[in-house]
């Protein structure tokens, strides 16, 4: 197997994880899974308000029945001569039927421990993670399921002085 394909595995991996813990913690969020609907993760089943552990950004509540696509990204990565913030991967159909359905993301920014400790979250309409992605989208190459794709630093979303690493988000969410 090739370096490549054990990285994507284990951010496959890392990504499940953390939609499970997720929907788990967020008591207003409800698993959607692939045979329902293959561009985003869960749906709201009551109306959600901001709080300390998942404030919003561009917006004031979620409604019930909003779809909601769950991102995550480590707080670091290598970039081959050292390390940079993390990024958020986007599939561009996916991101197009969010926003065509009025949805939101969850990004989370984690801690690659085990546990995968979560030290940031925010709710973010499409529409506002599409003006971030404006002119970022670039075509992949190989067999893949997706055509476009845009990367996204999680410090275009989530103030970095509000982070800290050792102190992870605890607790569930109402």
């Amino acid at each position: 197997m090739s370096p490549r394909a054990t990285e994507l595995e284990s951010s496959k991996a890392s990504g499940d994880a953390l939609e499970s813990d997720l929907i788990q913690r967020i008591a207003s969020l409800e698993f959607v899974d692939d045979r329902t609907a293959t561009w985003h993760d869960a749906r709201t089943s009551t109306l959600v308000v901001p709080s300390t552990k998942l404030p919003f950004y561009g917006i004031c509540l979620l409604e019930a029945g909003t779809p909601v696509e769950i991102k995550g990204c480590q707080i670091e990565t290598g970039n081959g001569s050292g390390s940079t913030r993390g990024r958020f991967y986007i599939k561009y159909g996916a991101h197009r039927q969010l926003l065509e359905a009025a949805g939101s993301y969850l990004l989370v920014v984690y801690v690659p421990r085990p546990g995968l400790p979560q030290v940031a979250r925010a709710i973010v309409p499409a529409s506002l993670v599409d003006e971030l992605l404006r002119g970022r989208w670039y075509d992949v190459d190989g067999n893949r399921s997706e055509q476009q794709v845009a990367k996204l630093a999680w410090n275009h979303v989530i103030d970095p002085e509000t982070i800290d690493p050792a102190q992870p988000i605890e607790g569930v969410v109402r």
